[in-house]
């Protein structure tokens, strides 16, 4: 802008002659200056409205993405964490469960071998008891009334012990010694011959009968 102003200067100069003096291009040149200092003095444009909420829209835009950066991260790392926590309370869970499972699993064994054991030992005794003859205990007990009575309230030949009131233990520990000869009175050879021929089975059982009497 100054060149132009400059170049009309002189242009100007020409016209009026190149004889007038030299104040007079001076004066000239001066008014030229202001004009230029006038026109660099201009102030700039004010920013419109439209460029005012434009730049406005752009930096509150920059700050919600920041933001939202911002809690995206956030989240991500409590899920990290919670993720982190929920592992472990499963493990845990886990192992736990495993621990009481083989614990109920133990019992079960335990208690599926206690009743097979059992069970093992009423079947055999059923089968024993299928097998084993029947025992008429009161023929059995006919010989021993008739010197002890029908409620084994005598003494047998008048010299035994009366043995109505023993209970079923000593019957069979005496009915076994006059077996062995372990065990006996005066009527110790009599009883050898009738106990001789007994099994274990008749033996329980008249002791048995004979502890009810």
């Amino acid at each position: 802008m100054k060149k132009i102003l400059l170049s009309s200067a002189v242009a100007v100069l020409i016209l009026v002659g190149c004889g007038e003096e030299k104040k007079t291009t001076a004066a000239v040149e001066a008014v030229v200056e202001q004009k230029v200092e006038k026109v660099e003095e201009v102030k700039q444009p004010e920013p419109t409205r439209i460029e005012v909420v434009t730049k406005a829209a752009s930096e509150a835009g920059d700050i919600v993405s920041k933001a939202a950066s911002d809690v995206t991260d956030t989240v991500a790392d409590a899920a990290s964490k919670v993720a982190e926590k929920t592992a472990v309370v499963v493990e845990e869970t886990t192992k736990e469960v495993s621990e009481v499972a083989k614990k109920v699993n133990e019992s079960t064994s335990n208690v599926v071998a206690s009743v097979k054991e059992e069970a093992t030992k009423v079947m055999a005794a059923v089968k024993t008891e299928e097998t084993a003859p029947s025992i008429n205990v009161k023929a059995l007990f006919a010989a021993c009334a008739g010197c002890h009575g029908q409620n084994g309230e005598k003494k047998a030949l008048g010299k035994s012990a009366i043995i109505k009131g023993w209970d079923k233990q000593k019957l069979i520990d005496a009915l076994n010694g006059y077996k062995d000869g372990s065990y006996g009175g005066p009527m110790k050879g009599v009883m050898k011959g009738q106990v001789a021929t007994k099994s274990d089975a008749e033996i329980e059982a008249l002791s048995t009968f004979i502890s009810n009497l």
